[in-house]
């Protein structure tokens, strides 16, 4: 069955203006063309609200590359090295991006300023976004097969083709093939803090990823000047919720007994905390509807790829799909299958090694705690195991 523009109000509609939904939506507007005015994006939140959030991601350099056709925030910090380590024992390993041939291992940004960048971006290609507009009820039209979103006013409207881009939270996300509980919660904040001068190396930022016996531990720069960081740390709730509650002080004191000399807190902003978990779907198609980024796979943070891995299921949809396609029912479920396939080796490579970090990393068997720092030794001092490591968490991997 082929459409025409009567048929249907758009041709993608795009559920969900975070930044994989709108990274979609500006690369498939600079691929369409004119016709980019037939792609709508439907977000339940105001772009104020969006905007002000304050959440810090982390980027890979990969990302930032193919974000910077679109945008890039300005004021993004470099990550150039990561210092890998393990509480209690002595196995660690240092990545560099001069060792990678890379301007930095990673970046990280605010997600409301990224969400504007992005949306800055949308403005002059003609895709059309609708905001706040929640999507309350969505099926498939009886006679042809097409998506039909519902608004909670009540408006309708008809698409070729449904993209979800929006899963929210772990615990958030509805029913998925698979759940993964690690009975961990992430409290965050931003903190201000002195680091060991031996570890420092001139102007090159410094991120740590520390592994406890509760869980990962990740202090991540948010300025180049050395000094101010984004806090995640991962432990059961009891264990939250009690730092949570610690006057400053005390809390600078446990902290400080996680780094050892390594890191000194000074100060810090205001603690949240959030559940910590992952689930993914097994088939990302269904009909006229694909999931890419949350709400295909919602990770662990242990290892910074939740966001990356969304962008590459957001960049492989833009090469499968065109006008012609989407308006072609046979052509359309064809080109879907072909990009579920095709995400399904780098999908389970990440999600598997996530996985086994938590699981590997988050318990006191002494047998697995000899062979984390084997591990970790072992990538230290084998440049070739230490790149090829890296080089997976950057790119990922190609179908």
């Amino acid at each position: 069955m082929s459409l025409n523009n009567a048929q249907t109000d758009f041709d993608v509609a795009i559920v969900g203006a975070g930044p994989v939904g709108l990274a979609f939506a500006g690369w498939l507007a600079a691929q369409w063309g004119d016709r980019a005015q037939r792609i709508a994006i439907f977000d339940a939140k105001p772009l104020d609200a969006t905007l002000g959030d304050p959440r810090v991601l982390a980027l890979s350099d990969a990302t930032r590359l193919r974000l910077s056709s679109l945008g890039f925030p300005v004021n993004a910090t470099p990550i150039h090295h990561i210092h890998v380590s393990e509480q209690g024992r002595f196995g660690q390993v240092r990545m560099k991006a001069d060792d990678m041939g890379l301007r930095a291992l990673g970046w990280t940004v605010r997600y409301g300023e990224l969400v504007a960048c992005l949306s800055e971006a949308l403005a002059h290609r003609g895709v059309q976004i609708f905001r706040p507009a929640n999507v309350r009820f969505a099926h498939r039209s009886r006679h042809q097969s097409l998506e039909i979103l519902e608004l909670d006013d009540g408006t309708e409207y008809t698409v070729g083709l449904r993209v979800d881009a929006e899963g929210g939270l772990y615990g958030e996300a509805g029913e998925r093939d698979h759940v993964v509980d690690y009975g961990q919660w992430a409290l965050v904040s931003e903190v201000t803090a002195t680091v060991e001068p031996g570890l420092l190396d001139q102007h090159n930022t410094l991120a740590f990823e520390r592994f406890t016996r509760e869980g990962p531990l990740a202090l991540l720069p948010i300025s180049s000047n050395q000094q101010n960081y984004s806090l995640v740390w991962c432990a059961p709730k009891t264990e939250v919720d009690r730092r949570m509650a610690l006057p400053d002080h005390a809390f600078f004191d446990e902290l400080r007994a996680q780094f050892g000399r390594r890191v000194v807190v000074h100060s810090t902003a205001a603690r949240k905390m959030f559940p910590l978990g992952m689930n993914w779907c097994e088939r990302l198609v269904q009909g006229r509807r694909v999931a890419i980024g949350n709400a295909a796979q919602i990770l662990h943070p242990v290892a910074g790829q939740g966001l990356n891995l969304g962008l590459r299921d957001a960049a492989q949809l833009v090469r499968s799909v065109s006008p012609a396609i989407v308006a072609d029912e046979a052509l359309l479920i064809g080109a879907l299958t072909d990009f579920e396939r095709a995400r399904s080796v780098d999908r389970n490579a990440v999600v598997r090694l996530t996985d086994l970090m938590v699981k590997g990393f988050s318990n006191q068997n002494a047998l697995l705690g000899a062979g984390r720092q084997m591990a970790l030794n072992l990538m230290e001092f084998t440049p070739p195991l230490r790149k090829q490591f890296a080089e997976l968490m950057l790119f990922g991997l190609a179908a």
